[in-house]
């Protein structure tokens, strides 16, 4: 665990023992259930409790790590039915943002978005999951702020914590990394055309795949 949450840079401590307890937790590293505590934590991270408690109130916040009456905190249980739910809401969500972003994208962006694939193109050859994943979050972040609706990207944001916690065992699974990249690869094509309904159906076509990837091998 030591070397999981090793505290490297300049960042603001609070926020650096945010991030890394996060992203052991969307990793699966820490499971649901997991009891967490301070001490423990402030220990293995080499750090006081000030950040510690600091970093917590922000899981909670986002519903990572629960809280009980007696102040004991748990990693946070994500049900089936939650998952489910939370990747068509997601679906719906980005198949709106690319058909919006299909009608304004300029050809600067359209080669941002091949820079972006060419790299998962890369990750996916070598099989560097932790990469290929926040390779992944950059493809779907630009074709959200190249359409531009605040509201969308607002609620879209408000549900990654619950999709990442699936995504990495997700895409753990033997030829889902190649499924993965061929359909950005098609996303990408229907951008290019600036073909809204077509990017509207493959990015809600994405995420059903995912539903059914997620559904068979991994809850």
């Amino acid at each position: 665990m030591k070397d999981v949450l090793k505290i490297e840079g300049y960042e603001l401590l609070s926020q650096k023992v945010y991030q890394a307890i996060k992203r052991e937790i969307v990793r699966g590293i820490l499971e649901p259930g997991s009891r967490l505590s301070e001490n423990n934590l402030a220990k293995e991270m080499n750090v006081s409790r000030t950040p510690i408690r600091e970093a917590m109130r922000n899981l909670v916040a986002e519903g990572l790590v629960k809280t009980s009456p007696n102040k004991k905190m748990t990693i946070s249980e994500v049900s089936l039915i939650d998952m489910k739910e939370v990747l068509q809401v997601r679906g719906a969500l980005e198949g709106l943002a690319a058909s919006i972003a299909a009608k304004k994208i300029t050809t600067e962006e359209i080669k941002k978005l091949e820079q972006i694939v060419n790299r998962m193109r890369l990750y996916t050859s070598i099989k560097h999951l932790d990469t290929y994943c926040e390779i992944d979050d950059k493809f779907h972040e630009l074709i959200l702020n190249i359409c531009g609706n605040k509201w969308i990207i607002k609620v879209r944001k408000n549900l990654g914590n619950f999709i990442y916690r699936y995504r990495f065992k997700s895409l753990s699974v033997p030829g889902r990394l190649n499924s993965s990249l061929g359909e950005h690869f098609k996303i990408l094509e229907s951008l290019k055309k600036q073909d809204s309904a077509e990017a509207d159906r493959l990015s809600k076509l994405h995420m059903e795949n995912t539903i059914i990837n997620v559904l068979k091998n991994v809850v």
